[in-house]
């Protein structure tokens, strides 16, 4: 900001007749303008920036802690233009399903990035992550040196009333005096000029000249206070106070003059009982920076259920489709033996009870067809929610992502559970944070049992005043006035404090227990885990013998339709096991896949780039 034209026009008011007042209301206006208006600008850079700043160092102490955390969007957010189209529709999912040609396609990196930018709770969570370092940022600076400052002008009028003697009784006396001199000048008396005296102060007297009289003063002066500290927090509990004031006083009526003064203070204060050391003055730094830590060790936790939470969300959505797909399938499987079973009939092969049962089957795999469309559509509406799209966004998740699942089949870890519980133990971010409080509660006992101390404090300052009336920048430190001595609180009255003493030795218990059950929780996780992924490893290999049998049973029936050997029970018995049973090995391969990703979450080893895409770390790699 270019600060010359205000200077200029300073100047001119300043010389060209401008009252002291007005100059000086203008000058603090302009000042305070400028201060406003350097504190608006870059003022959310800075705080961003030291807010950034102490998450970084931070992060060194949380494993898998996002790096270069923002608020902020992306430095490349992720485009559903820039992502590929579908070139044509899925005739798969039949007539109920209806996808036009271009619309993204979103793939399960994509989903989750998207998700990472533009999720509603994701960026609650990363603002809460803010706002508690945020918190600790005004907690450090009450330790650093705090200025403080203000500067006031007024113009201050007042009326007045001044009762003035009167001069006739001394201008009587006068004349009185002199006639004594002539007098004694002459040697006689002169009762000539004493009677006229006498009848000149009589007259005076009836006309009221010897009353006091009495008259209106209004009087205007200008004054100014200006004064600037500093103070500084010690992290024993001292604290140190530095001030200079200065005062301004002119007369613009009456008798103009000015005086001006100023005063330089020095204050310190050090408790050396209650509120004494580091431990306990400084407890609210040392629990705002912990809460710090643990906000972003809660957040990075979130970050690996969040990202866990999308995989199962995605999955479900291409299994639904997968459903419908299969559902659609099965029904058109049916219209054709339906139509098969038809000319049986009319060649007299079929009974028309039968032909009736394979038609009411036909209309029940319709209305599941229905039903599963609707449900696919309903469950890729939601994920779009998670993804913090509008439900009206048109797009299709890409079914390669299932189709390179069942190329890859079942990737089962082999893994130690005894092992894995030492791991998560030891890697659990949230076990650490009970863990720690803890120690918090430990660390408040002590403080609670040092508000138990009296109140001894040493007080000092020191004051030195201005040379005479109009020197304000020239001070005499030989006549400094001093003070040094002792403030003491006994302990008379502690109840409030001995209260809180012994709610702290409570809270310290519940933390251990809290601690212990954290701890079992976690074991309890870790086996429930180890437990499901062996459940859906199992469940797959029935699921594998499951389609395979059941693929047998239908290309059987197909077979014995042909010869007329078929019954349309045992035909429509074989589709709808078919059907049960892709379905099942959909969703079994699934369910290990997720299962895998819940297993190394809850061993806590399941580390999540800024992007939000998963890295999974080998047990020895762990260790």
């Amino acid at each position: 900001m270019d600060l010359r034209p205000e200077i200029r026009r300073w100047k001119h008011l300043c010389f060209c007749g401008l009252t002291p007042l007005r100059a000086c209301c203008y000058a603090t206006a302009i000042l305070t303008g400028l201060a406003v208006a350097g504190c608006a600008t870059g003022s959310r850079e800075r705080t961003d920036t030291e807010v950034y700043k102490i998450i970084e160092e931070k992060s060194a102490e949380v494993p898998g802690a996002e790096p270069g955390f923002t608020l902020g969007e992306a430095d490349a957010p992720l485009d559903l233009e820039g992502l590929p189209k579908l070139t044509e529709t899925d005739s798969g999912l039949g007539n109920a399903v209806t996808e036009t040609a271009g619309i993204p396609i979103v793939s399960l990196e994509d989903a989750i990035m998207l998700a990472v930018q533009r999720n509603r709770s994701y960026q609650n969570s990363k603002e809460n992550l803010y706002l508690q370092v945020l918190s600790l940022t005004l907690d450090r600076h009450r330790y650093t040196p705090i200025f403080s400052g203000s500067l006031e002008t007024a113009l201050r009028g007042n009326a007045s009333e001044v009762t003035e003697a009167s001069l006739f009784p001394e201008t009587m006396g006068g004349i009185g005096a002199i006639i004594g001199e002539l007098e004694q000048l002459t040697g006689s008396q002169n009762d000539l000029l004493r009677a006229y005296a006498n009848l000149f102060e009589e007259a005076g007297d009836l006309a009221g000249l010897d009353e006091s009289s009495t008259r209106i003063v209004k009087e205007r002066r200008v004054t100014g206070d200006a004064s600037i500290g500093v103070d500084r927090l010690m992290r024993g509990g001292g604290r140190i106070a530095a001030s200079l004031t200065t005062s301004f006083l002119r007369f613009l009526t009456g008798n103009p003059r000015e005086a001006s003064g100023s005063v330089l203070g020095l204050a310190f204060t050090q408790p050396l009982l209650e509120g004494a050391g580091s431990a306990v003055a400084a407890e609210r730094l040392t629990q705002s920076e912990r809460s710090a830590l643990y906000a972003l060790r809660e957040f990075t936790h979130y970050r690996k259920e969040f990202t866990v939470n999308v995989c199962a969300a995605y999955y479900n959505v291409l299994k639904q489709r997968d459903v419908v797909r299969n559902t659609w399938t099965s029904l058109q499987n049916f219209m054709l033996n339906v139509e098969r079973e038809r000319a049986f009939a009319q060649e007299g092969l079929r009974t028309q009870a039968e032909l009736g049962r394979m038609v009411q089957f036909q209309l029940n795999n319709e209305n599941e067809y229905v039903n599963a469309a609707r449900r696919y559509q309903e469950d890729l509406d939601e994920f779009k929610i998670l993804l913090g799209l509008s439900t009206d966004t048109p797009l299709v998740l890409d079914n390669h992502e299932l189709e390179r699942l069942r190329e890859q089949g079942l990737d089962h870890p082999e893994v130690n559970l005894e092992e894995a519980i030492q791991v998560a133990l030891a890697s659990r971010l949230d076990l650490y944070n009970e863990k720690d409080r803890v120690v918090d509660a430990e660390r408040r006992v002590h403080v609670a049992a040092n508000a138990l101390k009296p109140g001894l404090d040493i007080i000092a300052g020191a004051q030195v005043a201005s040379l005479g009336e109009n020197n304000p920048a020239k001070f005499n430190f030989n006549r400094t006035e001093w003070n040094i001595g002792l403030d003491v609180d006994p302990p008379l009255d502690k109840k409030a404090e001995h209260n809180a003493y012994r709610s702290a030795l409570i809270d310290l218990e519940r933390a251990r227990r809290e601690g212990s059950l954290a701890e079992d929780t976690i074991k309890l996780e870790v086996r429930a885990a180890w437990r499901n992924l062996e459940q859906a490893r199992r469940n797959y290999e029935v699921a594998l013998e499951s389609v395979k049998l059941s693929e047998r049973r239908v290309d059987e029936q197909k077979l014995l339709s042909e010869l007329g050997l078929s019954t349309a029970q045992d035909q429509v018995d074989a589709q709808d096991d078919l059907i049960q049973s892709q379905n099942s090995l959909t969703s079994a391969l699934i369910t290990h896949t997720l299962a895998r990703l819940n297993f190394w979450r809850d061993v806590g080893i399941l580390y999540i780039g800024r992007d939000g895409l998963w890295k999974e770390v080998a047990l020895d790699n762990a260790n």
